[in-house]
């Protein structure tokens, strides 16, 4: 899917979000949300969903990008991915990543 606006929410509180803060906030928007945790290193090539994904970062970081724009998300971002959006992600730095995956 080409030309699909999509930016990242930033975290705009001052202290680092906590786990069950981010659920609560998908739940209030009636999404359900599973916990997922990758290595340092691990990359998942150009890929897409047949659902909207959204995505929030927990723990370490995370870059995301579709063919147009690349992102790099922190603790408490935010990325909705539209259904059928091509893009494609990798863990940066030397922590694991957990981030919350929600789909609608």
């Amino acid at each position: 899917m080409a030309n699909v606006l999509m930016d990242v929410v930033r975290w705009q509180r001052g202290k680092k979000p906590t786990l069950d803060e981010l659920k609560r906030i998908l739940a209030s928007e009636g999404l359900e949300s599973e916990l997922y945790a990758d290595r340092p290193g691990v990359k998942y090539g150009r890929h897409k969903h047949d659902f909207d994904d959204f995505v929030v970062i927990v723990d370490g970081s995370m870059k995301i990008a579709t063919d147009e724009h690349e992102w790099t998300l922190r603790a408490g971002d935010r990325l909705d991915i539209p259904a059928n959006t091509h893009h494609r992600a990798e863990v940066l730095g030397k922590e694991e990543v957990r981030y919350l995956s929600a789909a609608k």
